[in-house]
Parts: C-alpha cells; structure tokens; sequence
C-alpha cells in the first residue's frame, strides 16, 4: 500500500523535474514557426464563443505534454498493448513564444473519458470510459504510448494542438536532484507532517536543509496518510521544490555550461521524446530570460470512490472556462 501511494505522489514532483530538465532545453532555442511546423497532434482547433464574446487559438503557445511512467523498465522495451505501464503524472506545459510566460495544467491521472482499448496485435478494439492514465499503457512503443494519450488531452481541450510530448520513469527523480547539487530550501515554520519529521531531525519545522538523495526523495513524499488533507501539505511542500530545483539549476547552469547536456543524458535511458538533443545548442544564452513564475492550474471537479479505484469527473463549465483562458484570446472580429 506505502509503495502504492508513493508512486502516485510523484504529481508536482514530475512537474519540476520535467520543466527543467526537458521544456527549458529546448523551447528558447527553436523559434516557435519551425516547431508548428511538426507537431505531435495537430488538433482541430477553432473559434469560441464564450459568454457572448469570440475568441480564437493563441497561437504564440508552444504546448508540450509531459507524462510521469509508473513503470521500473526503460520505456522503450517491447511489451504487449496493455502492459506498458501507466501515466501517474500528466501535465500539459503551455510556453508563450512571445511573452516567454509558463502555465502548468496538472491533469488528473483518474480523469474519465473514452479510452481507446488495442487488441495484443496492436489493432483497435473498442472505446470504454476509464481513467485517463490507463491510454498510456496501450501504445505499441513509447512515441506511440505518448502520442495517444496526447490526442486524449487534445480532444479534451478543445482540440488545441500539442507541439511536443515527453515522458520519464521514476528512476531519473534522484538523480536529476542530485545533478544540480542538491536543492536547499527552508521547512515550513509553524507544521511540518508528523511523518515526515520522524525520518530526520533535519526536517524540523523551519529548519534551512538541503536535499540530496534519499532525502529528497522523503521530503517530496512522506506523509500522514491517517491525517485529513496532509496531501495538500505534501502539495506545497513539492511546489516549494520546484520553485528552488529552477534557481539550482539556473545556477548550476551558468557555472556548467553543459549541465542542461548531462540532465539530458540522465533522462535518456528513461525518457521517451519528440525533443532532440541539438535543440539546447543555444539555450545557455536565453535561461536568464525565461519567465520562471509558472503557474500551476488544475482541473475543477468532483472525485469519488469507483468500484475498484477513484474517479474524477471534470466540471464541464469549469473546465471551457479554463481552456478558453489558458488556450484562447479575444478575437479581433
């Protein structure tokens, strides 16, 4: 059960980790025209009508889905349709080509929606109403596990395009951690999770510590499972990480040049991508640039206890009012 949660509260963690180590490599060193010019899906998108006003695609964004795999073999090994391993963290990372801003949408792994179900031979079977993190298992290899759980996401946003896809097993969490030098940040001041504050001293509310390795690892994930909404805890604990793993590894980078070219080469045997390696040949020059304030949206609406697992439901409304502010802008007719 403790292995369980463990791997399923790897969310803002994966978020962190992938924005570093993966969209910043190579987004400021492509101009946005080449990257629409191949895209992962394409989408269909179109003109809103939201609450009487027209809007249309912003076709600045550069979108990139990137994918958290529970799965302990390299992504690339060959299994059967089905056995391939599920999308624990999904997030869609929304870069403006223009404005250089960032948004996060963390998709909920137990989202319902048709799922596409394959035979063994790889052929379409039928559609079934499951969680959104079972699509990833049905692809014939990584790129193709990728790109269908980026038409599931495209379909539910309104068909908006995808530009580019990555996904990354668990195994590169630490190392990637430990490859900038650890990440230092201080602990909460008045509540840390009593769990937490078991494994070490260290953790102590208000302590200044500094995390490597298994450490990190504690810090990102321990919680009270028996104390109501120590998630949430866990949560702002994690998006302290992100903030803290950007500017280490804005530091780091500017003293190692080739340090984006290591974190790429940790990820390699871990990660499936449409993202090349020549694509950070200029990134140094424009890191200071980026603007790093990401903001992380989530998806409104109601989770139950299924049968078997849980189950979230997006709130419809809720759900077109997000995308048209994310996505969309007013038209100018």
């Amino acid at each position: 059960m403790k292995k369980s949660h463990r791997k399923r509260d790897f969310v803002l963690l994966i978020a962190g980790i992938l924005i570093i180590s993966i969209v910043i490599l190579y987004f400021l060193s492509w101009s946005s025209a080449l990257l629409k010019m191949d895209k992962a899906i394409d989408g269909e998108v179109r003109p809103v009508r939201y609450e009487g006003k027209h809007y249309r695609y912003n076709e600045d964004l550069i979108n990139i889905l990137c994918l958290g795999i529970d799965h302990s073999n390299a992504l690339d090994q060959e299994v059967l349709p089905g056995d391939r391993g599920q999308s624990d963290a999904i997030f869609l990372i929304s870069l403006n080509a223009k404005t250089r801003q960032m948004k996060i949408l963390n998709i909920p792994r137990d989202l319902m929606m048709p799922i596409n179900i394959y035979d063994s031979k790889g052929n379409f079977f039928t559609k079934r109403t499951m969680q959104l993190t079972l699509q990833y298992a049905y692809g014939n290899d990584g790129d193709d596990s990728c790109k269908k759980t980026a038409g599931l996401i495209s379909t539910l946003l309104l068909d908006i395009p995808i530009h580019r896809y990555c996904a990354v097993n668990f195994n590169a969490v630490p190392v990637l951690n430990d490859a900038v030098g650890g990440v230092t940040l201080q602990m909460d001041s008045e509540h840390v999770d009593v769990e937490l504050q078991k494994l070490s001293p260290m953790f102590a509310p208000g302590n200044t510590v500094h995390l490597m390795g298994e450490r990190c690892f504690e810090y990102l994930h321990v919680r009270d499972i028996h104390t109501y909404a120590s998630c949430e805890e866990r949560a702002e604990r994690q998006k302290v990480y992100i903030k803290e793993y950007i500017e280490a590894v804005k530091k780091k980078a500017k003293e190692d040049p080739r340090l984006l070219f290591k974190l790429y080469s940790i990820l390699d045997e871990n990660m499936t991508t449409d993202i090349g390696k020549l694509e950070l040949l200029s990134l140094p020059f424009y890191l200071d640039e980026l603007d790093f304030e990401a903001s992380i949206i989530s998806i409104e609406g109601k989770r139950i206890q299924g049968e078997i697992h849980e189950e979230f439901y997006a709130n419809d409304e809720e759900l077109e009012r997000l995308v048209v502010e994310t996505f969309y802008t007013l038209s100018d007719e």
